[in-house]
C-alpha cells in the first residue's frame, strides 16, 4: 500500500509527464517508463494543447492573433502548459496566460499581452489604472490585429504608453511620449 507521501510523488511525477517537464529516470519504477513512451500520453497533451487554444483563441483574441502571425503560439502555449499550475476554470486561464507572457523576448509580445491583460481586468471592475509601454505605433497593431490582417512591417519608431482605466472612453488612450 502507497503511503500519502509515496501517493504525492507518484502525483507529481504524472503530472511532470503531461506537462512534459519530467524525465523518466533509471531509478523509477517501470511504470512512469510505460507512461512516458505511451500514446496515450501523447493524445492527452495535444487535448489539453488544444484546449486551451480554444479557450485563450475566445479570450485573448488580439495575443492569440499575434502569437499565430508570427509563429510563436505553439512554443508560448507549451511553455505555460510545462511552468504554470493552471486553474481548471476557463475564466483564469486567460489571465494566467496574458501575465505569463509579460517577460515574453518579443517586445510586442510583451505589449499587446499586457495590454489586453489590463482590459480584462478592467473590464471586470479593476479600479486600478494600467500602462503599457510600446516601441511600436499601438494604433497600427491594434487595428491590424482586430480586424484580423497581417501585420505590415516595418512599424513606425518611437515609444508609446497605453493607459488602461475604467473612467477613459474605450477605457484605454494611446499617447506618443518620444
Amino acid at each position: 500500500m502507497e503511503t500519502p507521501s509515496d501517493l504525492a510523488q507518484h502525483q507529481r511525477i504524472l503530472l511532470g509527464l503531461i506537462r512534459a517537464n519530467y524525465q523518466v529516470g533509471r531509478a523509477d519504477p517501470p511504470y512512469f517508463h510505460q507512461v512516458a513512451a505511451s500514446p496515450d500520453l501523447q493524445e492527452a497533451r495535444g487535448n489539453i494543447f488544444l484546449w486551451r487554444v480554444y479557450v485563450l483563441e475566445r479570450t485573448c483574441v488580439l495575443t492569440m492573433a499575434l502569437l499565430r502571425q508570427r509563429g510563436l503560439l505553439e512554443p508560448a502555449l507549451e511553455s505555460f502548459i510545462r511552468s504554470q499550475n493552471v486553474s481548471p476554470f476557463r475564466e483564469y486561464q486567460p489571465l494566467a496566460f496574458l501575465a505569463s507572457l509579460g517577460a515574453h523576448r518579443d517586445s510586442l509580445v510583451v505589449s499587446v499581452s499586457q495590454f489586453e491583460l489590463a482590459l480584462m481586468r478592467v473590464r471586470d471592475g479593476d479600479p486600478h489604472s494600467y500602462e503599457v509601454t510600446w516601441e511600436t505605433d499601438p494604433h497600427i497593431v491594434l487595428h491590424s490585429l482586430a480586424q484580423d490582417q497581417a501585420l505590415q512591417q516595418p512599424y513606425p519608431g518611437g515609444i508609446w504608453q497605453t493607459r488602461i482605466a475604467a473612467g477613459l472612453p474605450h477605457l484605454f488612450e494611446i499617447t506618443r511620449t518620444t
